[in-house]
């Protein structure tokens, strides 16, 4: 009985540090990071979307290249703030800031590798 209801305590405890860990952190979690390389605008004659093109490090196996990031109206887009987030829009990316950025769906292998932002945070 009393390996039971130390387990438990030991279980309880444990959470609540994970738990602390991730609202520690932000709860932020990037499938990459990386800078601007450039920024590729739709015009009314394609069927494309506004894209961006990262250079940085993929989260999943730390594998540095560049990525196509495809921008629709879904992508939501923030400036980070210290701890806080403002609100931004595609219009204003520009190339060398540094951002992270969390896929939607898979990453198309073309070249280069193309994927559908889900987030984009302008860290400066």
């Amino acid at each position: 009985m009393k390996n039971i209801i130390l387990l438990s305590m030991l279980l309880v405890m444990f959470m609540g540090v994970v738990y602390g860990a991730i609202v520690a952190t932000g709860g932020e979690h990037a499938d990459m990071t990386g800078n601007v390389v450039g920024v590729c605008v739709y015009d009314n004659n394609s069927l494309d979307s506004n894209s961006i093109l990262i250079e940085g490090v993929v989260a999943h196996g730390n594998q540095y290249g560049n990525i196509s990031v495809r921008i629709t109206d879904d992508t939501q887009i923030f400036f980070k703030e210290g701890n806080k987030r403002r609100s931004a829009s595609f219009e204003n990316i520009k190339p060398g800031q540094n951002v992270a950025v969390t896929f939607k769906g898979p990453i198309l292998q073309s070249y280069p590798p193309q994927a559908t932002g889900r987030e984009l945070i302008i860290k400066d």
